[in-house]
């Protein structure tokens, strides 16, 4: 079996790591059939930056968006069976740290409903990312609904509902998929999109966000509210910068809430704590909120998860797809076997 390995901190390869796992009576185990770089939360680990990760934990098993079918399943799995498109395979293999391990050609998944029928909770919470997709969702269209739900159900979490204004910090897939879900699946009145790149205005409104502004420009929060017709009801912050979170809050209303969804590395965090402001809310996702709505979104055809796919490459060329998005070339890279 064969996996990307994260040799030494800036240095991810594909290479054989030994036998698949044997499932446990709760588990299955998935041949992977897709995974995807997340773009900041996969660069960061590679880079030994995020989470306490450093060198002493190489060689590390990466990857958390990853989807494929069941191909053996342990005595106590009742509603995840042998066929099934699953999403969020982890690895663990001894010798090996890991942050999950879905980059690999099989992992594990938890059979969540049987364990908590059997009053034995499943353990770690990303486990309730082991969610089933109908095959007729193609699995790279399946690995990229990993985000989608992840952001739909953080738009929940602020409140935004039909009609509110929102501003979104950042503009990766995560930035452009708040844009995208708050116009299709929410109803938004208008999304703007602020950033440190202008060339990206093309493209944010390809995803249906009403316009861009410069965090680099004097007084952005202004110029932010007035393209909102008024101050936000909602941001997501996706940069992670404590400058951007801060001024941000500028074009907030008085009783809205900033959703820090960025990932912060080690750096960011010690260059400045988070504003002591109540109107900061919550940072984590419940992916298994919107699942179901996603995925019948997907099947209408009112969704289109490929539209977020900028390259598709060989598990092989890993290096290749890290130096793209570090490049700024890339959008959502997904891996197929």
């Amino acid at each position: 079996m064969k996996a990307v390995v994260v040799e030494s901190c800036g240095q991810a390869t594909w290479r054989e790591v030994g036998d698949p796992p044997e499932p446990g009576p709760y588990e299955a185990l998935v041949r992977v059939t897709a995974f995807s770089i997340c773009n900041a939360t996969d660069l960061h680990i590679r880079d030994c930056q995020l989470f306490g990760v450093s060198a002493a934990d190489c060689p590390l098993l990466l990857g958390h968006e990853a989807v494929g079918e069941v191909v053996a399943t342990g005595p106590h799995c009742r509603y995840v069976r042998e066929g099934h498109q699953i999403l969020r395979p982890m690895l663990r293999l001894p010798g090996f740290s890991s942050y999950w391990g879905g980059m690999a050609e099989y992992g594990i998944v938890t059979d969540i409903r049987s364990h908590w029928q059997d009053g034995s909770p499943p353990g770690p919470q990303v486990r309730s990312g082991h969610q089933i997709v109908p095959r007729q969702i193609s699995p790279t269209d399946a690995v990229v609904l990993i985000t989608l739900k992840e952001v739909l159900s953080y738009l929940w979490s602020l409140d935004v509902h039909e009609g509110s204004r929102l501003l979104v910090t950042g503009h990766g897939p995560v930035g452009l998929a708040a844009a995208y879900l708050g116009k299709l699946a929410v109803g938004t009145d208008r999304v703007i999109i602020a950033g440190r790149r202008p060339e990206a205005e093309r493209q944010v409104r390809q995803f249906m966000a009403d316009g861009y502004v410069d965090t680099r420009e004097d007084g952005w929060p202004r110029t932010a509210m007035d393209m909102l017709g008024g101050p936000a009801d909602a941001v997501v912050e996706t940069t992670g910068n404590a400058e951007v979170t801060a001024a941000a809050l500028e074009a907030l209303a008085s009783e809205g809430i900033l959703g820090p969804y960025a990932a912060r590395t080690a750096d960011q965090q010690q260059a400045a704590d988070l504003p002591d402001d109540r109107r900061i809310g919550p940072s984590g996702t419940d992916e298994g909120l919107s699942h179901d709505e996603l995925v019948t979104a997907t099947l209408r055809g009112q969704v289109a998860p490929d539209r977020f796919i900028s390259h598709r490459l060989a598990p092989e060329e890993i290096a290749r797809g890290f130096e793209l998005i570090e490049a700024r070339e890339a959008l959502k890279i997904v891996f197929e076997l």
